[in-house]
């Protein structure tokens, strides 16, 4: 199974041995609230790979779970208290979409992380997503072009800035 493409999230599948063999070469990501009903079985192939890393997420209720000290967490605190920070994790994200897409272009400006700063810093998923697809909308001569950047529909794309009160009209280079 191919990785999901650029302007998309991550797939999610019916089964853990699904998730386990598209995730070759890669992560596969559970949660410890729901992890997969077949979890159990994945365990010894889990085990004896190297090529799968296993990331559990996990909320705060979770700390002092004894399977979840070592090695030591990665704790990720929520963007609401971490305000200040916001306009480098856009930027960062910026950059990562530039380089991703090969934008020849100014690939993302001031005006283009204020939009996301106001529109979608709600989590990093949709930082993530809302640079990349600025990203595409400016390097891209048309709409349709951008979504095919992105491996997704024109209409999809349409649907996702009209929902943000986006005027297409306002991004550069997108016709």
């Amino acid at each position: 199974m191919r990785p999901a493409p650029p302007g998309r999230s991550p797939a999610n599948h019916g089964t853990g041995a699904a998730a386990f063999e598209a995730a070759a070469g890669g992560t596969l990501c559970v949660r410890s609230r729901r992890l997969p009903r077949d979890f159990p079985s994945l365990v010894p192939r889990i085990r004896s790979t190297s090529d799968v890393l296993l990331m559990v997420v996990a909320d705060p209720r979770d700390d002092a779970h004894p399977l979840l000290v070592r090695p030591e967490p990665i704790t990720v605190p929520p963007l609401a208290g971490r305000a200040h920070e916001l306009p480098r994790i856009v930027d960062e994200f910026a950059r990562d979409a530039v380089s991703e897409l090969r934008a020849l272009r100014p690939g993302f400006t001031d005006v283009d992380q204020a939009w996301v700063l106001k529109h979608g810093a709600t989590s990093l998923a949709e930082i993530e997503k809302a640079t990349l697809r600025l990203v595409a909308l400016r390097a891209s001569r048309t709409l349709s072009d951008a979504a095919a950047r992105l491996g997704m529909a024109p209409a999809s794309l349409t649907l996702w800035i009209s929902r943000r009160r986006r005027k297409t009209s306002r991004v550069a280079g997108a016709r």
